[in-house]
């Protein structure tokens, strides 16, 4: 991190993004109500929680790339712009709103419910692509970065906003499909990350 503009901001983004799949776990509890006196009243309890269970894994899992991807552009956005804070804030806010989404995805499951996860979704992914692209343009990528499209290396988070905004069709037919298509998103980053790391390995041997 050495020489690189943004490291408070990328401090503060890494404890944002803790605290928000804290806050996601925390509401993962048993119901009050719930006779847990023997082990068989324990775990008909622990299999009703399946859908809360469910619930966290998948945002975890979106909360993770997200993290991971975060992490990975201010490798290489090594100066910083007052759109580019704004453009952060921007994907921060979104992250903020994922333990509600996921709440009401857990509690209702439906139409509604899915497709207002996957918007949310989605417009992170597209704060995530419009960090990428305004990076490049206004110059604040590293020397190895600045020869590689903008586009290019905006494609890993409009791949992952491509994937839930095609699911908001999907779950006006069955919500469920719509929610499990959302893994797709795990072998598309693993695709589309590899061919960017080429193209910076190309670049940085040129």
């Amino acid at each position: 991190m050495a020489g690189n503009e943004n490291e408070r901001l990328i401090v503060f983004c890494d404890a944002v993004i803790a605290i928000t799949i804290t806050l996601l776990v925390l509401e993962i509890s048993l119901p009050e109500s719930a006779d847990v006196a023997s082990d068989a009243a324990l775990w008909q309890a622990l299999i009703e929680l399946r859908p809360r269970l469910l619930g966290y894994v998948i945002s975890f899992l979106v909360i993770a790339v997200f993290w991971l991807s975060h992490r990975e552009k201010f490798s290489w956005i090594v100066r910083s712009s007052n759109l580019l804070l704004w453009l952060n804030l921007g994907f921060l806010l979104g992250i903020t709103w994922m333990p509600f989404a996921t709440d009401i995805l857990v509690e209702n499951g439906g139409r509604l419910a899915t497709i207002l996860y996957a918007a949310l979704t989605m417009t992170i992914s597209l704060f995530g692509a419009a960090i990428s692209w305004h990076a490049v343009r206004a110059g604040l990528a590293a020397d190895t970065h600045r020869d590689i499209s903008a586009w290019r290396l905006a494609w890993p988070s409009l791949s992952t906003a491509l994937v839930f905004a095609l699911s908001i069709p999907v779950a006006l037919w069955s919500p469920t499909a719509a929610q499990y298509s959302w893994f797709l998103l795990l072998p598309l980053r693993r695709f589309t990350d590899a061919h960017v790391a080429a193209d910076i390995h190309r670049a940085a041997s040129h």
